[in-house]
């Protein structure tokens, strides 16, 4: 027994290390592109990793994982983008919670396959539309019969009079609308090629429409929206107006609380944005810090908040960054939103995520009039848009090479005061050379590093800049991005001023194209350029 359970032994060490150090898959070589799943019919995500253990092969499926999730964000932002002006906020209102992270969503039915030779290991994520298709109408299908039920149960409740147990109801139906909605934009994705095709972007903006009025598209009785669920709420809890940022956070942990009775562990808090700009103020801030003592005065629940992370160093293990920086806080819960701008009144959304499972565990919704010498927006909004949509115009997406960057304040989209500091961290995938450019909230462009070389020893690792930058005059909205190249990039046409070098750029779509280099065309075909984006928000400390 003992001889056959050692030949065995040896039979499982013999295959494993043939798996490993098998021929080279296609995929592995074409990062990520692969014969067998052309992306007219399947979701590709491509993830690697240092080493060939097992935490390798599990950093690099969390990297092919959020891939997969960036595709579907991407091409939902994508599609809401062709959408009239006057439709269009309100259905990037109603999706804001899906759309808000690049990697938080946790697609079901993902298949992996695992590749490692002796330096690293890479995983491909992969699913094909028919059955993202098949899975997540099933789920759209049960989530609507939930609410159903659970709405009907606060209808009887209304009808009792008993208006405490409707509003229970009624707001433990949030976790289901919000699963509903990532269902239909998944949904949404798994049916678009991978050809730009107008009329097809056009089509799935009409259905994202019609999810938003409760339309599931398939001829059944239109589901109650969550905006008439919350109406009802409000009719029913007899509560004073909202006169302060301390009596919106007072509502937001009223809502959770009624979803959840008590909390485990800790909830990492990020300030809310402003409507899809990604871009902080005032108002974030001030949130924040009001809903922080709420939650210790009121839900009796353990917080930490994104200022408090950037004590130290910010190390995600994987492309999940959301995830990883809420672990390392100690948190199992992320607590985030945006908040939505009308003629007449403001309304914040917020959702409670389990960062382990991408579930939300709750969901708010608050509407109030505008506070009285409150900025909701920086004074610069409207020029940082138009520097966001001059560098997201033409942007170098490689499927080789990828860059991330984030800064030692764990947030997609930092916050930072007056006096704080910041440190930048870089991550690619293939040795390449970094360019990093800052606009400033005056709209002057920094060139902060240029032609900085990631060797071979640091690919797949964390680089930190080697620099500090102190939050300073001017304040705003502003803009760091990075751009990663196979080659050197060519020299950029500069002048010094107060010991930093800017660009010689009169606008920003000239800004752009200096920042970026040479034309595609004129590049080696081998060559690779990839670029990331983070939107950072100073603010002064009045």
């Amino acid at each position: 027994m003992k001889t056959t359970r050692l030949s065995l032994f040896l039979i499982f060490l013999i295959s494993l290390t043939t798996t490993a150090h098998a021929a080279k898959p296609d995929w592995v070589s074409n990062f990520g592109v692969s014969k067998r799943h052309p992306a007219h019919s399947y979701l590709v995500g491509f993830g690697s990793a240092r080493g060939n253990g097992a935490e390798s092969r599990q950093i690099a499926a969390d990297n092919a994982r959020a891939e997969v999730s960036r595709h579907i964000v991407t091409n939902i932002k994508s599609v809401i983008s062709t959408g009239e002006a006057e439709t269009r906020h309100g259905v990037s209102e109603h999706f804001s919670a899906t759309t808000q992270s690049s990697t938080a969503l946790q697609l079901m039915g993902l298949s992996l396959e695992h590749y490692a030779d002796q330096h690293a290991t890479y995983v491909l994520a992969w699913i094909s539309r028919a059955e993202l298709k098949r899975l997540y109408t099933q789920r759209a299908v049960e989530f609507r019969e939930k609410i159903r039920r659970i709405i009907a149960d606060a209808h009887a409740a209304e009808n009792d009079e008993k208006p405490s147990l409707a509003v229970e109801k009624y707001l433990s139906t949030a976790p289901l609308y919000e699963a509903l909605k990532e269902a239909e934009t998944i949904l949404t994705v798994a049916k678009l090629s991978s050809r730009r095709d107008l009329q097809l972007a056009s089509d799935a903006f009409a259905e994202l429409e019609k999810a938003t009025k409760g339309d599931s598209g398939v001829g059944d009785t239109p589901l109650m929206s969550h905006t008439e669920v919350m109406n009802r709420v409000e009719k029913l809890v007899s509560t004073a107006a909202i006169t302060s940022v301390d009596d919106i956070a007072r509502a937001v942990v009223f809502q959770l609380s009624k979803q959840m009775s008590h909390l485990t562990g800790k909830v990492l808090l990020v300030a809310p944005t402003y409507q899809d700009t990604q871009m902080n103020s005032r108002f974030s801030r001030e949130f924040r810090a009001a809903l922080e003592t709420q939650f210790g005065q009121i839900g009796k629940w353990h917080t930490v908040t994104e200022k408090h992370r950037s004590r130290g160093n910010v190390r995600p293990r994987s492309a999940q960054l959301m995830r990883d920086w809420t672990r390392s806080a100690g948190a199992t819960l992320l607590l985030s939103g945006t908040y939505w701008e009308s003629s007449d009144a403001i309304t914040l959304r917020t959702t409670l995520r389990d960062v382990n499972t991408g579930a939300v565990k709750a969901g708010t919704a608050v509407t109030f009039s505008r506070l009285t010498d409150m900025d909701f927006k920086p004074q610069n909004w409207q020029s940082a848009l138009i520097s966001q949509k001059a560098f997201a115009e033409g942007e170098f997406v490689s499927g080789a090479l990828r860059v991330e960057v984030w800064t030692n304040r764990p947030s997609e989209h930092p916050l930072y005061t007056e006096g704080e500091t910041m440190t930048v961290s870089v991550r690619v995938n293939q040795e390449a050379y970094i360019r990093l450019l800052y606009i400033l909230a005056d709209g002057r462009y920094t060139l902060l590093y240029d032609n900085y070389y990631i060797d071979g020893s640091k690919v797949n690792r964390v680089v930190e800049i080697p620099e500090e930058f102190e939050c300073a005059e001017p304040f705003g909205a502003e803009l760091l991005i990075v751009a990663a190249r196979t080659d050197k990039f060519p020299a950029i046409d500069t002048y010094e001023s107060d010991g930093y070098s800017f660009l010689k750029a009169e606008d920003a779509e000239q800004a752009a194209r200096a920042f970026r280099g040479m034309k595609k065309k004129q590049q080696r075909p081998e060559a690779q350029q990839s670029e990331a984006r983070l939107v950072i928000t100073t603010l002064s400390k009045k």
